[in-house]
């Protein structure tokens, strides 16, 4: 079952949380490093009290198997036409259970909300070094609009 995330997940949803960050230390050593899992905790405390963000959890007899946190934005700006997106600031499943199809129920339901609430897009961002998230992001009909490009110096 999907549903919001309450106080009493944060700590599974931190084991989670750490599991991600550990993809990224793994892809930018010289970028990431991990901390401890007391930092997790903090910082899916934080989200859940940001009112801008939603947390939600794939739940599984209380078993948190993934999650993602969202926020819709209004773009208002002179240049650019109206336009409502969903941005997905983190998204990750339960090493556990990945492949099992827990990504892509997620995934439906946060497309289903940003149509509910009259988005135009879903956007998220997603390391290019990150084969399997790509791989499972184009599965789900993500297309590259945008390049962030980087030039290391040292």
């Amino acid at each position: 079952m999907i549903r919001k995330a309450k106080m009493s997940d944060i700590p599974q949803l931190a084991e989670i949380h750490r599991q991600l960050h550990s993809i990224h230390c793994e892809i930018r050593s010289d970028y990431y490093k991990m901390p401890d899992i007391d930092f997790f905790e903090k910082q899916m405390k934080k989200f859940m009290e940001n009112e801008e963000l939603t947390v939600f959890v794939y739940d599984n007899n209380s078993e948190i198997m993934g999650y993602a946190i969202i926020l819709y934005v209004e773009m208002t700006e002179p240049l650019n036409c109206p336009f409502r997106k969903c941005l997905i600031e983190q998204f990750a499943v339960n090493e556990k259970f990945r492949r099992k199809g827990i990504g892509k129920k997620l995934m439906n339901y946060v497309k289903k909300l940003a149509a509910e609430n009259n988005c135009q897009s879903v956007e998220l961002g997603v390391w290019c070094e990150n084969y399997n998230a790509v791989e499972f992001y184009s599965e789900m009909g993500f297309v590259p609009r945008t390049y962030k490009m980087e030039m290391k110096i040292m």
